[in-house]
Formats: C-alpha cells, sequence, structure tokens
C-alpha cells in the first residue's frame, strides 16, 4: 500500500479498486485548453477506501496553465513568507518591549524626548543627525548602520540615545535599551536553581536579533571576562547580520579599547571596537556637563 499515493485520480481508484464511500464532485474544465478535470480522492491508510475528495480539482498540465499556477504559487509564497515575516517581527518586539520595561533605564529617562531635549548652538549638529536618524531609521537599518556618539559626562548623550529609543517604540519599532550593567544583569538573573540554558540564550537572541539596540555608557564599567565574552558574542552576532547598534561613551575609540581590555589582552577588546567602529558612525558631544554648568 505504501507505493500508493495519498491521493488517487478516478481512473486510479478503479486501478487500484478502491472503494468510494465519499461523492464524487462534479469535474470541471481548464479554463485554457478545456480538459475535463477531476477532484482528487483521499485515501485511508487502513483499508481500500475513499474517503474525502479534495476541495479543488487537479490541475491541468497544459503550457497555459502551468504558468498560471506558477504565479499563483509565487503569489501564494510571498504572502505565506510575509504574514511569518510580520509574525516573527510582532514576537521580536514583544520581547524588545519587556525587556525595555524591565530595563533599568530610570524613570527620569523614560520620560527624555526630542521635543524636550534642550538644543543650543553647541549640540545642534548632534541633536539634528539622531533625530534624522530617527525619522530615516529603515533606510539605516537596512545598511545596517549604527551611530557611537561619543562625549564627556553630561552632554546629553543618554537623553538623545533614550529619545531615540522612546522615538522608535512609538512607531511600532522594537528597540532594547540599557547600560552593559542592566543588559548582562538580566542574563545573570537566569542563574539561579531555577536556570535553564533556554532563558540565557533566549535573552541573548532578542539582544542580538531586536531591531535596534542600544548601549549606553559603554566602558564606564571594567568589563570582566565573562560579560566582554557576552558582549563580543552580542556584537558580533549584529555585526554578521548587518544589524544596526547605538553606542553612547564618554571615549574615544582608543580610551574605549584600553577600558574593554583584560590583563593587557586587548585582542577582543580591539576586535569588539573594530566592529564598532565599521558599524557605527561617529558623532561627538563636545558641550559643558549641563548638570553642573550654571544657570
Amino acid at each position: 500500500m505504501n507505493e500508493i499515493p495519498p491521493f488517487l485520480t478516478p481512473s486510479e481508484i478503479k486501478q487500484y479498486g478502491f472503494l468510494v464511500e465519499a461523492e464524487l464532485p462534479k469535474p470541471s474544465n481548464c479554463q485554457f485548453c478545456h480538459k475535463e478535470l477531476f477532484h482528487l480522492g483521499a485515501r485511508s491508510l487502513f483499508s481500500k477506501v475513499i474517503f474525502q475528495w479534495k476541495g479543488e480539482p487537479e490541475r491541468c498540465d497544459c503550457e497555459q496553465s502551468a504558468g498560471y499556477w506558477e504565479e499563483v504559487d509565487k503569489v501564494k509564497a510571498k504572502t505565506e513568507s510575509d504574514t511569518l515575516k510580520l509574525k516573527e517581527q510582532n514576537e521580536r518586539r514583544e520581547k524588545a518591549e519587556k525587556l525595555f520595561d524591565k530595563s533599568k533605564m530610570g524613570a527620569r529617562f523614560k520620560t527624555r524626548s526630542f521635543e524636550n531635549f534642550k538644543v543650543d548652538s553647541q549640540n545642534a549638529k548632534a541633536f539634528e543627525t539622531v533625530k534624522r536618524y530617527s525619522d530615516n531609521f529603515k533606510k539605516h537599518a537596512d545598511l545596517g548602520l549604527g551611530f557611537m556618539l561619543s562625549g564627556s559626562y553630561g552632554t546629553g548623550k543618554t537623553h538623545l540615545a533614550a529619545a531615540l529609543a522612546i522615538d522608535l517604540i512609538n512607531k511600532g519599532i522594537p528597540v532594547i535599551f540599557g547600560t552593559l550593567i542592566s543588559l548582562l544583569g538580566k542574563i545573570r538573573q537566569t542563574y539561579s536553581e531555577s536556570w535553564q540554558q533556554e532563558d540565557e540564550l533566549e535573552i541573548l537572541e532578542a539582544y542580538s536579533t531586536v531591531d535596534l539596540l542600544i548601549i549606553d555608557d559603554l566602558g564606564k564599567e571594567r568589563v570582566s571576562e565573562w560579560s566582554l565574552e557576552k558582549l563580543f558574542s552580542i556584537v558580533n552576532s549584529r555585526y554578521e547580520n548587518n544589524l544596526p547598534i547605538v553606542i553612547t561613551t564618554n571615549y574615544n575609540i582608543e580610551t574605549l579599547i584600553d577600558k574593554l581590555t583584560i590583563d593587557k589582552n586587548c585582542d577582543i577588546a580591539e576586535s569588539l571596537v573594530s566592529r564598532l567602529h565599521e558599524m557605527c558612525r561617529g558623532i561627538r558631544l563636545n558641550t559643558p556637563d549641563h548638570r553642573i554648568v550654571k544657570k
């Protein structure tokens, strides 16, 4: 019975001696050559019985019909592909929003927006560049292009990064924002008696695949071998998959490498910063510390 196909034409039903329990639908005709087309019968796996007929008749094998069905199948495949991509995007968005809501970005920064950023002659260029990045995010994302926003303390780097995150999320674009400590802290929380490997992998996957990952104050805290390994894994995955990343830091490239170096072994730090340098355009904020400047 294994050599008999699961669906049979009326002639095959007679050939193999199957009994028909379901009424045979009326045949139709090919819209091109008018050949008579029959429905296929579904056979039982346990007895020689046809218990059901396919809802659509068999396809004609004429040249015009073959071309027609090829186009139909292409449209169907694209629709299914688009539906799957949308489902995956929604799942990524839900994960990203969950991680964003649980991030350690305080309430102070969750209210930061482009509208309440104080623009002056010294920070206007950086502000306009970040705002344009948000307005044209898809174009930059398609190129895998992010930016590294550098400058001294209190110049508004975190405000601009938070404003970017909130602006994109309000547009329905998944974003994860946090310092390296807060982001990797999510992974450390999985190390408990109830820890399962997929918990860590799920968080790493979210960081590696979210539409935009923003790491605030990179280099502020000295890294361990463990944290450097996780950071490199995340950045390298985004690098290989052409996904953008945004960094804020107080340091230039050379100092950042030094901050990420462990026990004078700078190989991983140099590889990491090299990838970031390729993935990110540089934006510099040279304004005074607005937290201590006299009003």
